[in-house]
């Protein structure tokens, strides 16, 4: 009995020792895989912070030409800043750890730029350097309060200035992974365990390879991955190329004839390029069919004898509605003439001359509409000729839109994307726009949606594009100067010796932009303070300064211009700016909510007005 009872504790020590010794390699590795997704989430969590000057920089301190765009080059969209002969812009910054300042600056010509770190009183210039071409930056900043300033002489783009959080516990990780992995191997255990713990790590590691060939290979074939994928990375800068569109020597670019396909669209243009957030529009979902003839005009087919041409860009294809909807439709069916669409969107006065003389007049058009858009047509002939002499440089070329200002770097993925696409909830959640059941009925302004109580009851929702904003306080003599209205100038006589010699008649049928048709009542519904704030939401892109009475003064001056200048060249003009403030101030929408496009009953005030002012014209 004795000896049993001495030998007993020595065996279960025995045994107590076995288990420890065989967990140890299992705690071990447990600390070593807790090291690794330590280090995965550090990495995969790096934030980055974009630069944008008309939101990030301190205005008061900005000297010079400076301004924001966001420039399409090849498929992605890339933030730059334009800074003029002599500029000056800053940035308040404020880091919790160190970071970096990356950017590439381009230059036209010959420049020069210095970038100074302001903490306090102290002072550091921390960059600078004379330039002839593009040069790549990674400049370190350290952690705390300050101000970087931006001193140029000469004009430079200055491509995605982004600070991006320094990975800087790599030696930490390093030297914890080589410790953990020599005790792991230094440690005895059985050989169950030791398989175990082999297996585990040929999975984890062929999973993490696997996933890493999978995202190598999506980043190469990005381009022809489905629709569903190319949209969801839209947010990150992916242009994809539309293949309703065909690159064209003559026209820059221009719709694929005989297409037979599908539009869908459910946030419109103000949401898609940045300007308003998705979840303050309610997004009401659009799908129609999308054809166009052998010519590559939206219409059913080619008609060899037309009565009525109709020339424009996007309000004239009407791309954001079903072909039946557009203006040249609803003429054709209100008048019962032949109305032929050559609208194409993107088009300025210059393309749509190049149309006129290669379609339109070869069928013989009793009329030829030309729809003149006031919000980008004069900017839109600049480009083109910018385009044709092959001169287009950063800040011109086309424009895309805004890319979120913060991000991290597992949300670039493809991975990510695929996830987002295939189990939408684990996506970001967009929060619906409130309903306007509950809210106060007075007139209201909300981070660039308008609510304004309208005749009837009713509550008139909607966004307007800065950029048309800012544009109706600029004075007459602004648009006479410039080289698009010069331009435009050339291409409409040549429109009407064109017309002439083919025993047509021309119109100029004048489009205003959203915010010119719904100023009246943006101006008459809210007050003084409430008015100046919507406005400055508007101008605080590029930081521009702009006041109601400045709106008031000038907003019919591009209407007045082109009006006398077809006066004088006798030119048949039409503005439906009066007809279609009359309706917006009856409550009737004429735009898209959250696009600068007509909706259906945009078009019909347009196809009315045009069917009555050719009447009289007989």
């Amino acid at each position: 009995m004795n000896g049993y009872i001495e030998t007993l504790p020595r065996s279960a020590r025995t045994t107590r020792a076995r288990a420890k010794a065989s967990a140890r390699p299992v705690w071990l590795f447990a600390a070593l895989l807790s090291l690794c997704l330590c280090v995965a989430a550090d990495w995969f969590t790096v934030g980055t912070l974009r630069l944008y000057v008309d939101e990030n920089s301190a205005a008061n301190r900005q000297e010079g030409t400076v301004w924001q765009h966001f420039g399409v080059r090849g498929n992605d969209v890339v933030p730059e800043i334009i800074s003029g002969d002599e500029a000056r812009f800053v940035f308040p910054v404020s880091l919790a750890t160190p970071h970096w300042l990356l950017f590439t600056a381009q230059p036209e010509g010959d420049a020069e730029y210095k970038i100074i770190l302001r903490s306090g009183a102290a002072s550091q210039q921390i960059a600078g350097r004379k330039i002839t071409s593009a040069v790549s930056e990674k400049i370190s900043l350290p952690a705390g309060d300050g101000e970087l300033q931006f001193v140029v002489h000469g004009r430079v783009a200055w491509f995605d200035p982004r600070l991006v959080r320094k990975f800087f516990l790599w030696p930490v990780y390093l030297g914890a992974f080589l410790a953990l992995t020599l005790a792991l191997r230094n440690r005895p255990s059985p050989p169950a365990t030791r398989a175990s713990i082999g297996n585990w790590l040929a999975l984890i590691a062929s999973t993490v390879v696997c996933l890493g060939l999978i995202e190598f290979v999506l980043r190469h074939v990005a381009l022809k991955l489905p629709p569903a994928v190319l949209s969801a990375r839209h947010d990150l800068g992916l242009s994809a190329p539309d293949p309703r569109w065909i690159d064209s020597p003559r026209y820059k670019q221009r719709f694929r004839p005989n297409l037979n396909t599908v539009c869908e669209w459910q946030f419109g243009d103000i949401v898609r390029m940045g300007f308003i957030r998705p979840e303050l529009s309610q997004g009401e979902k659009h799908r129609y069919p999308f054809q166009t003839d052998a010519e590559g005009f939206r219409n059913p087919t080619v008609r060899s004898k037309i009565d009525i041409a109709a020339l424009g860009d996007s309000f004239t294809d009407a791309m954001t509605s079903p072909l039946e909807e557009g203006w040249p439709a609803r003429l054709e069916q209100i008048t019962g003439k032949k109305v032929q669409n050559y609208g194409t969107s993107a088009f300025g006065p210059q393309q749509e001359l190049y149309v006129l003389q290669d379609y339109a007049i070869q069928h013989q058009p009793r009329n030829v509409i030309l729809a003149f858009f006031a919000g980008n047509d004069l900017f839109d002939a600049e480009h083109f000729d910018r385009w044709e002499q092959a001169d287009e440089k950063p800040g011109e070329e086309t424009t895309g839109w805004r890319l979120p200002k913060r991000s991290r770097r597992y949300e670039t993925l493809f991975l990510t994307t695929l996830a987002r696409v295939a189990l939408p909830a684990i996506g970001s959640q967009r929060t619906p726009a409130a309903s306007l059941e509950n809210r106060n009925p007075g007139p209201r302004f909300d981070r660039g949606i308008y609510e304004i109580p309208v005749p009837g009851g009713g509550i008139l929702r909607f966004a307007v594009m800065p950029a048309y904003l800012q544009k109706l306080g600029s004075p007459r003599q602004e648009f006479e100067r410039s080289r698009g209205w010069e331009l435009t100038q050339a291409t409409l006589l040549r429109m009407k010796e064109t017309c002439d010699r083919a025993a047509s008649r021309l119109t100029v049928m004048f489009v205003p932009a959203k915010a010119e048709v719904y100023w009246p009542l943006i101006e008459h519904s809210l007050g003084a303070e409430e008015l100046q704030r919507a406005i400055d939401f508007s101008c605080r892109y590029n930081h521009m300064q702009l006041r109601a009475a400045e709106i008031q003064a000038n907003r019919l001056a591009q209407n007045d211009l082109l009006h006398d200048f077809c006066a004088e060249a006798k030119i048949q003009f039409l503005d439906l700016t009066p007809a279609l403030e009359q309706n917006a101030a009856a409550g009737r929408a004429v735009y898209f909510p959250d696009d600068a496009h007509w909706n259906a009953a945009g078009h019909e005030v347009a196809a009315q007005e045009l069917a009555k002012f050719l009447a009289l014209q007989q």
